[in-house]
């Protein structure tokens, strides 16, 4: 073989791993018959056989468990925090005007008119072996990941995709420019940030769209694992929760960064904060996650079949088999054979958070 590659030289050498290459496609595929579509229509369907244990939902939750389910809500807050106190100066010193900052705020109210509605009605139809509100709460929280990095980092793109830097970012720390921006903000910019200004904007409307959109699947997930006699506990903790994110939030940023090393490495006081609020955002959304299996749409709808009346089914069937409950059905919760959909998350209810962008306090009118 030596010989054959140093009379073929690298050309042979080519050929052979080409070769090999092939032969190993050829293995896997025939080992794993199933392609990456058929898994995922699998998936969107549900799982027929699947036979997983959800006892935890027909059980009372404990106090700490309530505030494991309600953590997302929590970060949330922090994320508003960092939002309310940041963005607008942050906007004014990269030379957006003060009538035209007041419309960058009005663009999540108007993205969420239209898509709350349509994300509600698809998590009350999400068919995945997953749930209904876990997806839409990592998908929503990835969009709040995204604004959390590029709204304190929009300028420092921008220079990356060519705006024009006239002064030197050493002249002034950045907490000093940010304590004069309601002095100067008239003033003419030393420099042109059109592109800064597009990142920072694009930061602003998915983190408060995402923010915004977020609580209601959060809200709907901590109603669907919890039982009726639970509920009140549990939206009590939620509110608790909002309440500690936003003041912690806001606290955070009366520390002053640039005088500790956390702040000097992450490059001043914005950049800190916001990369703080980062990882407890995740760590909160993340604690959320983890905590209860929902049970699949699919699962619901196979029991109510088996057990609804069927004047019940038609008088309900655009509610995903919600039916009254009678002593006959709270007898069958404790074997795990009855399961009674105790909310939804449906575009009336989406469609209300778009009125919430003007709210900025720590705890909001659920």
């Amino acid at each position: 073989m030596d010989k054959l590659h140093d009379y073929q030289g690298i050309a042979g050498r080519f050929h052979q791993w080409r070769d090999n290459i092939k032969e190993f496609y050829k293995e896997f595929q025939e080992k794993n018959s199933t392609n990456l579509i058929d898994t995922v229509k699998r998936q969107l369907k549900g799982n027929e056989s699947a036979n997983k244990d959800f006892s935890h939902v027909f059980r009372t939750k404990t106090r700490s468990e309530l505030v494991r389910v309600s953590a997302a809500v929590m970060g949330i807050e922090f994320s508003y925090a960092a939002e309310t106190a940041f963005v607008s100066p942050t906007l004014l010193k990269i030379g957006v005007e003060h009538q035209h900052m007041t419309l960058v705020w009005a663009l999540s109210p108007l993205v969420g008119f239209f898509l709350c509605p349509i994300l509600g009605s698809l998590s009350d139809r999400c068919k995945l072996n997953v749930g209904r509100r876990r997806p839409f709460i990592l998908l929503l929280s990835i969009g709040v990941i995204f604004g959390l990095l590029l709204v304190p980092n929009g300028e420092t793109l921008g220079y990356w995709f060519g705006d024009e830097n006239l002064h030197s970012p050493d002249t002034f720390s950045e907490i000093n420019n940010l304590k004069n921006i309601s002095s100067n903000h008239n003033s003419p910019p030393n420099s042109s940030h059109s592109w800064g200004i597009f990142f920072t904007i694009l930061g602003t409307v998915l983190l408060d769209f995402d923010a915004d959109a977020c609580q209601s699947p959060a809200r709907a997930y901590l109603l669907d694992v919890c039982l009726p006699e639970d509920q009140a506990r549990g939206l009590s903790t939620f509110t608790i929760m909002a309440g500690l994110g936003g003041f912690f939030g806001y606290s955070m940023g009366g520390v002053n960064w640039d005088e500790t090393e956390i702040g000097q490495r992450l490059g001043g006081h914005v950049k800190a904060v916001f990369s703080i609020i980062t990882i407890i955002f995740i760590a909160c959304v993340t604690f959320t996650l983890t905590s209860f299996a929902e049970i699949p749409l699919w699962v619901l709808a196979n029991t109510d079949k088996s057990n609804c009346k069927s004047e019940t089914l038609k008088a309900q069937s655009k509610s995903y088999g919600a039916c009254e409950s009678d002593d006959k059905t709270l007898n069958d919760m404790e074997d795990n054979k009855q399961f009674i959909c105790k909310t939804h998350w449906t575009a009336k209810d989406a469609a209300a958070i778009t009125t919430s962008n003007t709210r900025r306090h720590s705890t909001r009118a659920f």
